[in-house]
């Protein structure tokens, strides 16, 4: 090896030179952004449990998504009879009382199965509905006719507290149903809340201001201040009497005109009178009043977390960019929406600021949760307006989050925060000052783990929807050096999460990133760059795509559209257009609809699922089902399958739509323009020997990568390249070898 030491010296000395950093060069049709993170600023600490979903949504939803918190809840629960498990769909599929929600007989076994369906998941906090409107489904017979509503042996009267012994099973004759009994229950099956198996929060119902819009069988009128605030004041007080460390939650508002005057619109008075005598901004402020001096009279807290539902209403336009733009009404003072709440609505804009100053005000110490949100988009907007959503809640100091749907896109945005490495990664527990030169163009947050800043996690979107962001992030006030930076991103052509570059010239505690156009990252900064050696960027090479696109596709004989599979091992993605048309012209509407598939697991057992999705009002709207080998047998179980007979079926199982909910007829029609079908086949790419940058040759640049791994300042590309003795591990040796391969070459 003598002769060859002067050489080896001086590639070691060439290599020190090419291992300066170099500056970052702008990509074409490019934007340059500044974001400053002050990690020694103050801190706000992040409740984990923004990070929700509902349980009545889609069965892929908790497969796909990494949650601390959920909710069950949602129209139907109104209705839900605890006793025998019967409920009432309301408006929403024809007032009918059915097995939708289960066909158990066993008392409770919807919350039950909450239980066990966060046990499964791992999630935390589990949040049920409590019924408070009347009456709850009697049978399982069907619709119900207006002439069967309440009261009528269609319904069980509900009676809030029974005022006498508990029952260990409940009476099925009497025709009633005590909810305080049902929390009893619920405790003696499950434990109470500070069990594992125990429910942790109670809400009060469901979007009480449209009871009688969506359940008007059984509450007609339009709920008034007084019945929701005693009936709110009751069953809180039964709760905190038999679970004490239970969270109450309520009342549960649909949208802004909830928040504002409840549901009194033009019918009364009431809400006017109120306001008027007591100075009251808005609803909200009547509820946190009625609820705080109950709460002192009785000596108990009797509301811990001020509940409210948001929906986006510039997002019904369907534009990408009101979808990219619409969480920006939450937070920013002075933004202006494309929309009502845009033009008639802004003494209240931003909303969570608004809200939170209502519970300053009226009840301190109230929680804040937004238990039903969707800010939309089926594609990468969504994804950018889903994971800003969540930065914003964090902000906003929010307790509790539940989205209410969820597509892929969503679900991986909420997996950027929770998991976006697969392996536990996640955001920071303790928010940190943020801010970038331009939010229209890019939001971001960044936080840091308790007080540990030798991590820095930032989420950072590009808003754009053709031009690649040059972002440079200025860790300011800290007393760490920070090396390397791993940028984890959802952006191009599906919704996965990907590692889209790992940066190693972090200079003067800056990172600069590149992000491309409509994309939605994660970027982690260590002060140790050996946190992210061997990772291995995202290689679109190392994947080949077919996509089989089908032009307005028919229906077969039995009403539903045929689609055929023709590589059910290979099948990613299935990517749906449609219109949907109302046939009262509804304002809003929603299709809810599934992938039907006969199926076969690995062991040969033919067994029928699903995978469902949602398709709004609207021209040209789209959906995205994700397939990765395995489905959901009848277990529930997610099983190694594959799709048995060379087709799937695209049915539409329930909808619901403005007028439905005004109890008219309305017909919700879907025509599919095209479903593209999505093959995916992973190339088998030979390496190169001692090409570790996988650039397809072997140069003076490969030795530089590996000299740089092998003191921890760097990353190897392609791990097989890089070991020339083929003893399976990478060494002094191999990089000897390297170098010596090289100048022979």
């Amino acid at each position: 090896m003598k002769k060859f030491a002067p050489i080896l010296a001086a590639i070691t000395v060439f290599t020190s030179v090419l291992s300066a950093p170099l500056g970052n060069v702008s990509a074409e049709e490019s934007y340059n952004m500044n974001i400053k993170v002050d990690v020694g600023g103050n801190t706000k600490s992040i409740s984990p449990y923004i990070y929700g979903v509902n349980q009545y949504t889609t069965q892929d939803t908790l497969k796909n998504v990494t949650t601390h918190s959920i909710r069950q809840g949602g129209n139907r629960m109104t209705a839900y009879n605890w006793e025998t498990n019967a409920s009432n769909a309301g408006s929403d599929w024809q007032h009918s009382s059915d097995t939708n929600l289960s066909s158990s007989e066993d008392p409770a076994d919807c919350v039950q199965g909450l239980s066990q369906t966060a046990a499964k998941n791992n999630i935390d906090y589990k949040l049920t509905t409590l019924q408070l409107a009347g009456y709850v489904s009697a049978d399982k017979n069907g619709p119900v006719s207006e002439a069967e509503a309440a009261p009528s042996n269609r319904w069980n009267k509900v009676v809030l507290t029974k005022g006498s012994a508990f029952a260990d099973t409940p009476d099925l004759t009497d025709g009633v149903v005590y909810m305080d009994e049902y929390v009893n229950y619920i405790i003696n099956k499950l434990g109470d809340s500070k069990s594992s198996t125990g429910i942790q929060g109670y809400s009060l119902d469901n979007e009480p201001a449209l009871w009688h819009h969506t359940h008007s069988r059984m509450h007609p009128n339009p709920v008034t201040i007084e019945e929701l605030g005693n009936k709110s004041i009751e069953m809180a007080k039964a709760i905190k009497k038999l679970d004490p460390n239970a969270e109450v939650f309520g009342p549960a508002l649909y949208g802004y005109t909830a928040y504002d005057h409840l549901a009194d619109d033009d019918n009364s008075n009431e809400w006017e009178t109120i306001k008027a005598q007591n100075g009251y901004h808005w609803y909200l402020d009547c509820y946190l009043d009625q609820m705080k001096q109950a709460s002192d009279e009785y000596g108990t807290r009797l509301l811990d977390v001020l509940d409210i539902h948001y929906y986006s209403e510039s997002v019904k336009s369907g534009k990408p960019e009101d979808i990219l733009q619409s969480v920006r009404t939450l937070y920013e003072e002075g933004f202006k929406e494309d929309s009502w709440i845009g033009q008639w609505c802004q003494e209240n804009i931003p909303i969570l600021p608004t809200v939170q100053k209502s519970i300053d005000k009226y009840y301190p110490g109230t929680k804040l949760a937004i238990s039903e949100y969707n800010f939309e988009g089926d594609n990468l907007c969504g994804a950018i307006a889903q994971a800003e959503a969540l930065g914003c809640f964090a902000d906003a100091n929010v307790y509790y989050a539940t989205i209410w749907g969820g597509n892929p896109y969503q679900l991986s945005a909420i997996n950027l925060y929770t998991n976006y490495d697969g392996k536990g990664g996640s955001f920071g527990n303790n928010l940190v000052p943020t801010t970038t030169d331009d939010v229209s163009l890019a939001s971001s947050y960044a936080a840091i783990n308790d007080n540990d800043k030798s991590e820095v996690t930032v989420m950072l979107t590009n808003k754009d929807q053709t031009k690649s962001e040059n972002a440079v992030i200025s860790l300011d006030n800290s007393d760490k050096t920070y090396e390397a930076a791993a940028v984890y991103a959802i952006y191009g052509d599906s919704a996965e999460i990907k590692l889209l570059d790992v940066v190693e010239n972090v200079n003067n505690n800056k990172v600069e990133v590149t992000l491309p156009a409509l994309a939605t990252a994660m970027i982690v900064v260590s002060d140790d760059a050996s946190d992210f050696k061997g990772l291995k960027p995202y290689d679109p090479d190392s994947v080949e795509k077919k996509v089989v696109t089908i032009n307005n596709p028919s229906a077969n004989a039995n009403g539903f559209v045929e689609i055929p599979i023709e590589d059910p091992e290979h099948l990613k993605e299935i990517i749906l257009t449609a219109n949907v048309t109302s046939s009262a012209g509804s304002g809003w509407a929603n299709a809810g609809c599934a992938v039907s598939i006969n199926a076969k697991d690995k062991d040969g057992n033919d067994f029928w699922t699903s995978k469902s999705y949602t398709i709004g009002l609207g021209s040209g709207k789209t959906a995205s089902i994700q397939f990765d080998g395995t489905l959901t047998n009848k277990a529930g179980d997610d099983v190694e399958a594959v799709i048995a007979d060379g087709k799937v079926e695209l049915q539409q199982w329930w909808d619901a739509s403005e007028k439905k909910e005004n109890g008219e007829d309305d017909v919700i029609s879907v025509e599919y323009t095209q479903v593209q079908v999505v093959y995916e086949y992973k190339k088998d790419i030979d390496s190169v020997r001692g090409d570790v940058n996988a650039d397809g040759t072997f140069s003076i640049a490969d030795i530089i990568m590996l000299q740089k791994w092998l003191v921890g300042s760097g990353n190897i590309t392609d791990m097989k390249a890089g070991d020339l003795y083929e003893d399976g591990k990478i060494n002094i040796f191999d990089l000897s070898m390297m170098k010596q391969e090289l100048i022979e070459k």
